[in-house]
């Protein structure tokens, strides 16, 4: 008998230690703190109480609950004889604590009786009182009896009593504990399955990803690794909740073989098909809304695709709308595809699954209060971008100038302009300072009418001006990137004390040109008016000199200079 009793005190200081992480434990009245009952109806000293691991009472808002074998047997709410629902609860609790073996196999008797001019039912088993139940103890709303409470509660202890009585007979835990071996080997099978399918798993996903999806999409980027990682870390994660459903099944099996461990594997499994339950009824609910999202972003994809077809013949020029011209078309089809995507989300955010739960919408209102303390520089930034795109200012392949910057637009995006420059560099401005700048395009009118280039020069007033504009002219006429027409021309744009400003006005035959035509523009006319005997007084002069300084045709290519042949010449005037 006391070998028994020990092995149950043992299971239930498992099975209790097994509830904790998960379950919230029953709150035992402390034995000192109360006193309590001795089997005989005297009151017993604190710390004389029979030693007790199968009842317990816990305190609740509504009452103290008497648990026996970890079975709810009843609740009480009132004050009897002017003893607490505590102190009932814990008279109880000895009361049943101090049953013989011989008692769990008797009946359960309930009594009509009246105590202190109140009437209960008492509960007796043989010939022990075990406690009493008043008509106070009834739960408010309880439309049931004092009677036919009464009932219930007689039907529990009769219950609880059997699980006892079976929780003492060796054959039960020997089953148990057989059963629960078996059922360990089964889990251990299951588990060694699970890790060999997901090997399996895993070869066959990584096979059909690079079969189906890598050699279509992996054409400018290996992403190869990335992928296959991907892979492993989700079957891995899906083989670990399968062996941890697995394992939690045969806890329960293993919970479910001992009477004293039922009611928890009860919860557990009670909590397991609460969550299925859950799960399911959300799934089944959220089937109408997903149906509606999916009709929603179809229809938009549907939508997005014909406005992608309309600003595509635009942009290559095939449709004309008024208004709209084919540099202008790519970044209006990006503002209209944000139109359409935004209130397609709008539209089907309410039918989104748990869009209406708190966490949907406080994520909601934290990414919002994101988006508005970290955009407005890249609001500006766009805003900014919006002018440049539709002011047609520059485009791609355009030789601009763009304050201190010059070079060929590379591109034009949301947030700057990229230029490349004659050094190779290339240059990244926002679009706040391109719209803040002024922007000359060498580019634009050069496609039909021509891009003009100028340079600067100061000649004395000892040389005829007539002499002079014929000289520019002619090394204008001599640079191969200079059109032959328009015909360059001259104008003077001052008349300084010690010298006449002239500026020289040529076209280019290509934009992209223009850095190397000034330079061969500027070589040509130090040739030219060296070749004449002109000496140019850029920018000032002092006095002036008993002779010109010029320099003669035959010293133009001293070492380590090198006189170009003539094939090169030739070549050179042909281009």
């Amino acid at each position: 008998m006391r070998v028994r009793m020990r092995l149950l005190q043992v299971l239930v200081v498992v099975c209790g230690w097994m509830a904790a992480p998960g379950f919230p434990a029953d709150s035992v009245v402390p034995e000192a703190a109360v006193p309590v009952a001795a089997t005989d109806g005297s009151e017993a000293l604190p710390g004389q109480q029979p030693p007790n691991l199968s009842a317990s009472a816990a305190e609740g808002p509504d009452g103290v609950a008497l648990r026996f074998m970890d079975r709810p047997i009843v609740t009480f709410r009132g004050v009897l004889a002017g003893a607490t629902p505590q102190v009932r609860a814990a008279r109880a609790r000895a009361a049943l604590g101090g049953l013989p073996a011989s008692a769990f196999g008797a009946p359960v008797d309930a009594l009509h009786v009246s105590v202190g001019g109140v009437s209960g039912v008492a509960f007796r088993v043989q010939d022990r009182l075990l406690f009493a139940l008043t008509s106070d103890d009834l739960a408010p709303g309880d439309p049931r009896t004092l009677e036919e409470t009464g009932e219930v509660v007689r039907q529990r202890l009769q219950a609880a009593f059997a699980a006892r009585r079976a929780q003492l007979h060796w054959p039960t835990i020997l089953r148990g504990i057989a059963l629960s071996a078996l059922g360990a080997g089964v889990l251990a099978l299951l588990v060694i399955g699970v890790g060999r399918m997901r090997s399996r798993l895993e070869t066959r996903l990584q096979t059909a990803f690079e079969k189906h999806v890598l050699q279509r999409t992996a054409r400018t980027y290996d992403w190869t690794g990335s992928a296959m990682q991907l892979v492993h870390q989700i079957v891995q994660i899906g083989a670990v909740c399968l062996a941890l459903a697995f394992a939690y099944l045969y806890l329960i099996f293993a919970l479910m073989q001992f009477p004293v461990s039922e009611p928890l594997a009860t919860r557990l499994s009670d909590f397991l098909w609460t969550l299925v339950d859950r799960f399911g009824l959300g799934v089944a609910a959220a089937v109408p809304g997903v149906m509606t999202v999916i009709v929603i972003f179809l229809l938009t994809r549907a939508l997005q695709s014909l406005v992608n077809n309309v600003f595509d013949a635009v942009q290559s020029g095939r449709l004309s709308i008024p208004g709209m011209h084919p540099e202008t078309a790519g970044a209006t089809r990006r503002l209209v595809s944000v139109v359409i995507w935004g209130l397609a989300i709008t539209f089907a955010y309410p039918y989104m699954p748990g869009a209406q739960s708190d966490v949907f919408k406080g994520l909601s209102v934290l990414f919002g209060l994101m988006v508005t303390l970290g955009s407005s520089g890249i609001v500006n930034q766009l805003m900014s971008g919006m002018v440049v795109i539709y002011s047609r200012s520059l485009k791609k392949g355009d030789l601009v100038s763009i304050g201190d910057a010059t070079g060929v637009v590379i591109s034009v995006d949301a947030l700057s302009v990229k230029l490349l420059n004659q050094a190779k560099e290339e240059l990244t401005i926002p679009n706040a300072v391109v719209v803040a700048s002024t922007v000359r395009n060498f580019t634009t009118q050069g496609r039909h009418l021509g891009v003009a280039i100028s340079t600067t020069l100061t000649i004395g007033y000892d040389t005829p001006w007539r002499q002079v504009h014929a000289m520019l002219i002619e090394a204008a006429a001599s640079t191969p990137q200079v059109a032959s027409a328009p015909a360059p021309y001259v104008l003077q744009r001052a008349l300084s004390d010690f010298y006449v400003e002239y500026e020289l006005f040529a076209t280019l035959r290509d934009p992209a040109t223009r850095f190397a035509a000034i330079s061969s523009l500027h070589e040509n006319i130090q040739d030219v008016f060296n070749r004449y005997g002109v000496q140019i007084m850029s920018p000032h002069f002092e006095e002036q000199p008993d002779s010109p300084l010029t320099i003669r045709p035959e010293h133009w290519y001293p070492a380590p200079a090198q006189a170009p042949t003539q094939a090169s010449v030739q070549t050179s005037s042909q281009t």
